[in-house]
């Protein structure tokens, strides 16, 4: 079986498009036809049910489970024969929250860059859970995201605590709130709830990013059914819609802070949501018996670049 094979079936499935599979391998339609036919063939199935819109076959879905696999092994054994022979190049994939990767990234690939400059940063920005399913798959080395610290099968690493905060234009909460403004926004802060403000219209991130689950866990405990006026996977696009005054926003203390440096001066109030809204930011990769040096080195990066932000100190790598 042709290893080229492997990662023409992975592209063909997730592209769900031989043109553009062909397209992102930089080969003919032609060539990738006939290795998914050379696949089909030795394997005795059908894995590609070719009418449009493309989808895999049952054997298709697990075949896929196999080649991921296969794929993260292989390149495994390519970085630990680098990190024997010396030789520090190749690709380093790197996943991050969008809501947060501008914040976070752009610094710790600079100083990474400085002292790698042969190896390439391919950052992913996913929703968080996304993120951890593929770091299992094997599409990613590391990502940056709220993962449990005994998640099985990976390694995870502390790097900073994020708080979650509201961001919503003053007028809006005077709107809602007339002379009451001051008082709903101290009990909000004291008692870590949104029932306080829950006359207000929301904005929300995905549902399977960490400020977005914050939200929504609360108002199921707090049994608010919540006016929600705009979703989006985009935590800055959500940003500036608050600041027009369409909702409230639920975002990292870090990107309001950086969007809104004087928000008073702009209209804007961030709000504190209590200690409840602070959740941990953690570095993790796969558990495995060789971690490729390039791992540990970014992880070194990011947390020299957030130096400044978190409490817990940059453990040393060997």
């Amino acid at each position: 079986m042709n290893f080229s094979s492997f990662d023409y079936f992975i592209a063909v499935a997730e592209e769900r498009s031989f043109t553009r599979a062909a397209e992102r391998l930089s080969v003919t339609q032609q060539t990738l036809s006939a290795h998914i036919a050379n696949l089909e063939r030795e394997l005795g199935a059908r894995l590609i049910d070719r009418h449009a819109p493309l989808s895999l076959t049952y054997a298709g879905e697990e075949f896929l489970a196999y080649a991921r696999r296969f794929q993260a092994q292989r390149r495994a054994m390519e970085q630990e024969f680098r990190d024997i022979s010396g030789d520090q190049r190749g690709l380093l994939r790197v996943g991050v929250a969008s809501t947060r990767g501008h914040i976070i990234m752009p610094d710790a690939i600079a100083g990474f860059q400085a002292e790698h400059p042969q190896v390439t940063v391919s950052l992913y920005e996913e929703e968080n859970q996304d993120l951890v399913q593929l770091l299992r798959e094997g599409q990613l080395e590391m990502v940056v995201a709220t993962v449990e610290q005994d998640e099985p099968g990976l390694v995870v690493r502390k790097l900073y605590d994020e708080t979650v905060v509201l961001l919503c234009r003053q007028d809006l909460l005077e709107r809602y709130y007339g002379d009451g403004v001051e008082a709903a926004v101290k009990q909000a802060a004291r008692y870590g709830g949104l029932k306080a403000l829950e006359r207000l219209p929301f904005l929300l991130v995905g549902e399977r990013d960490v400020p977005g689950s914050v939200a929504r866990d609360a108002f199921v405990r707090e049994g608010i059914d919540p006016d929600i006026r705009a979703y989006s996977k985009n935590a800055e696009t959500l940003a500036a819609l608050a600041e027009l005054g369409v909702g409230a926003c639920f975002c990292g203390s870090q990107l309001a802070a950086r969007t809104f440096p004087d928000p008073e001066a702009v209209g804007m109030r961030i709000i504190d949501l209590g200690e409840g809204a602070a959740l941990p930011v953690s570095v993790a990769w796969r558990d495995s018996a060789h971690v490729w040096s390039m791992i540990a080195e970014f992880d070194r990066a990011l947390r020299q670049s957030m130096a400044g932000v978190s409490d817990v100190p940059a453990p040393r790598h060997a």
